[in-house]
């Protein structure tokens, strides 16, 4: 009887698991790559004193067209201290808390994550890091910019600009997302890139500056600058 129970109590698991990697409630997945020192001067609670000088991870999530963005899914998984010890130090370097260096206490914020957004993503844990950390190893944004003439020096650009140096660079529409400090300052804050429900291509966003009213600041923080990873 017990040999029964636990075979229907493994089938059971089984099943559960195969409706979670057959259900595919979205349309494609956005990565957000945040700019730091817009991030430090638009957020209250601080920063730590070095923020990197290079795009870092905001959040990969799966986004639907029509409807509301999934968050929260239920899930039979949850993430692993193994995978964040694994990955450690491409976390650190193009995932990190941006208001401490500790990687112990990081560990919250990519919990977070999946418990947020990459519950409804349907891939392990470790599959999500990984992929998440690829996707922004693929392309170095601030270098897209700089080519494009357009440098973090704390002087505004025109959004149309700013859209039109991904486009060409990517040969795809991103779309950009600005935020205002307490004096009304408005910053580049984000990119966010568009990719295929495969998670291997870059589409087309909607190719929209979201928050830009004005010609949004590239701002730097003035202090001896992270070297850029490789």
């Amino acid at each position: 009887m017990s040999q029964l129970l636990l075979i229907f109590l493994f089938l059971g698991i089984l099943n559960c698991e195969a409706q979670y990697f057959n259900t595919n409630p979205y349309d494609y997945l956005e990565l957000a790559l945040r700019w730091p020192n817009s991030y430090c001067l638009t957020h209250d609670g601080g920063c730590r004193e070095i923020v990197p000088q290079y795009f870092t991870i905001s959040y990969l999530r799966p986004r639907q067209r029509e409807g509301p963005d999934k968050q929260y899914c239920p899930s039979p998984f949850t993430m692993p201290n193994s995978t964040m010890e694994v990955n450690k130090n491409d976390l650190l370097k193009f995932w990190p808390d941006l208001r401490t260096d500790n990687f112990i206490e990081s560990k919250s914020l990519w919990r977070d994550q999946w418990r947020r957004f990459a519950s409804c993503y349907n891939m392990l844990p470790n599959d999500y890091i990984v992929y998440a950390l690829n996707s922004r190893k693929r392309n170095d944004l601030k270098k897209i910019l700089t080519s494009a003439g357009i440098v973090a020096s704390g002087n505004p650009y025109p959004t149309r600009r700013i859209l039109q140096a991904f486009r060409k660079a990517l040969g795809v529409n991103v779309d950009i997302i600005c935020e205002p400090d307490r004096s009304g300052n408005v910053y580049l804050a984000e990119v966010h890139q568009c990719v295929d429900v495969s998670g291997t291509t870059l589409i087309d966003c909607d190719n929209k500056a979201r928050g830009c009213d004005d010609d949004p600041i590239f701002p730097y923080m003035g202090f001896q600058p992270d070297k850029d990873p490789n």
